[in-house]
């Protein structure tokens, strides 16, 4: 599951909650600690760089590293919550780990990815590849959990540091192929 615009994030999560698509969850304290967020360098308008649709980040809290994610021209608001959590003790690495959950869904899980810091008014993001994390759970490389389901990879990452440094490793993203975000002029 590939997609070139994090502004579908919304939809591709939605689509993975109702169908058995691939996925990757993880408990809401995944990662060090929160990441502090500069109200700044998030607020505002955000446009991927091959399309004209428009998303809205707004800091919730700041200090725990918490924003929320809106369509402003959906009809209906859909709003998505991210938690942004470190994933080195190294202050200069500006990877971190983005916890997000659709606050609409019954049953609400905890999808992760990995985002580069807002840096000169543009966002990295990178979906997790889940069957590499198949694969690592399955040789004892990540500690957590996983089942098929339909053909489907469905796992979970246990809470625990070894987890967080393993899975900055290559295999687990598509570096090659981020969302890109740029800042939307106003």
């Amino acid at each position: 599951m590939k997609t070139c615009c994090v502004r579908v994030l919304a939809s591709v999560l939605l689509a993975c909650a109702l169908t058995a698509c691939p996925e990757t969850t993880v408990n809401k304290d995944f990662g060090l600690k929160p990441v502090a967020l500069e109200a700044d360098d998030w607020n505002g308008l955000w446009m991927p760089v091959d399309d004209d649709d428009k998303i809205q980040f707004y800091v919730t809290d700041a200090a725990k590293g918490s924003l929320q994610m809106t369509d402003p021209d959906a009809k209906k608001d859909k709003t998505m919550c991210f938690h942004m959590r470190r994933a080195s003790n190294d202050n200069k690495v500006k990877l971190c780990f983005a916890l997000t959950r659709d606050q609409d869904d019954k049953e609400p899980k905890t999808q992760i990815h990995l985002i580069r810091l807002p840096d000169e008014d543009v966002i990295l993001a990178w979906m997790i590849n889940d069957e590499a994390v198949e694969k690592a759970i399955k040789a004892g490389q990540l500690k957590g959990t996983t089942q098929r389901v339909k053909e489907d990879p469905h796992n979970h990452l246990d809470s625990d540091p070894a987890n967080y440094t393993k899975l900055l490793e290559p295999q687990f993203w598509d570096w090659s192929e981020p969302s890109i975000l740029k800042r939307a002029k106003p």
